[in-house]
């Protein structure tokens, strides 16, 4: 069994390679895509880490033998720092596809539990602090909670906003995905990690587990990543008009002001009346009197409302 798991990880790291390689190309050469997240910097990043990951548990793989149980450790470590190092990467790639702004205290809490997690990991390794195995492991699980947390609430703030904007049913659908295999692979990770590092086993047969679920996760991206580019002609065609031109439409229909069409268009990407206060320098009380008068010329009654009937008039 273990001679086809490693059989199995020589060709998931050659999938890995695959994927940032042509991601990495699509991304420089900014490549026709029918998925943003395709065109995203942090796409690029994302993946990278993804590799070196993979690269890490190769070496632990293969050469056991040879780096020993303290090597081990040390590569144990440095997968623990690539793991907050990808959520970042993955919010970071959610908000570009969902046009949000960066939250300003966000990399900071990132810096701030990887080198939290460095500095324990590396005084347990090098036993300068004792610790039992059950406080070791209460640790470790508490630290890569944290930023997995995170994750998923920002995670899903954007998947909402995601899920009413015009993207494609293939678009969503990755958004949700990427975001799925990672919380499983960052929970399969932490148990990995604490049952190669201590002598309790919490899932059988987790070396398996978490070779299939890295499998599957570099598979799809490497489909992912074809798929965007292969079908970006046959994809152009659905939505033949962008947001701009139709909101330019919608205005002249319902006579919108130049600042009630900005509100609109600010309200179809998510912002909520304190956000908007902010990007245009207005107090709330006016963006109210705006949104309000934008309301009545259009004929709805609530925000969602605006949503919907923006993207109604894309698809028609």
């Amino acid at each position: 069994m273990q001679e086809l798991i490693e059989l199995i990880y020589i060709f998931i790291i050659i999938i890995g390679a695959m994927a940032f390689a042509m991601q990495a190309m699509s991304e420089r050469k900014k490549l026709d895509s029918t998925n943003q997240m395709v065109k995203s910097n942090n796409m690029t990043i994302f993946m990278a880490l993804i590799l070196l990951f993979n690269i890490c548990d190769f070496l632990i793989i293969f050469f056991e033998g040879i780096i020993g149980k303290d090597g081990i450790s040390w590569f144990l470590i440095i997968e623990n720092v690539l793991e907050v190092a990808m959520a970042y990467a993955l919010i970071a790639m959610l908000r570009d596809v969902a046009k949000e702004r960066t939250v300003r205290w966000l990399p900071v809490f990132f810096v701030a539990v990887a080198v939290v997690i460095l500095w324990t990991d590396t005084l347990y390794t090098i036993e300068a602090i004792e610790m039992s195995e059950f406080v070791y492991a209460m640790l470790m699980i508490v630290l890569n909670a944290m930023p997995v947390f995170i994750t998923i609430g920002f995670a899903i703030r954007y998947i909402r906003i995601l899920f009413g904007s015009p993207l494609n049913k293939m678009a969503r659908f990755s958004v949700l995905l990427h975001s799925i295999l990672f919380v499983v692979l960052c929970v399969i990770t932490t148990i990995n990690t604490i049952d190669l590092r201590t002598t309790w086993d919490f899932v059988k047969d987790d070396e398996k587990i978490y070779t299939v679920v890295w499998l599957i996760f570099n598979v799809y991206n490497v489909v992912f990543v074809w798929t965007s580019c292969k079908n970006s002609n046959e994809e152009e065609t659905v939505i033949p008009e962008t947001i701009d031109e139709k909101l330019e439409k919608i205005a002249e229909q319902f006579a919108l002001s130049g600042r009630e069409e900005e509100i609109a268009r600010l309200i179809y990407n998510g912002y909520n009346n304190n956000d908007i206060a902010d990007e245009l320098c207005l107090s709330i009380n006016t963006v109210k009197v705006h949104t309000s008068n934008l309301y009545k010329k259009i004929g709805v009654t609530s925000r969602l409302q605006a949503v919907q009937l923006i993207r109604d008039d894309i698809k028609r």
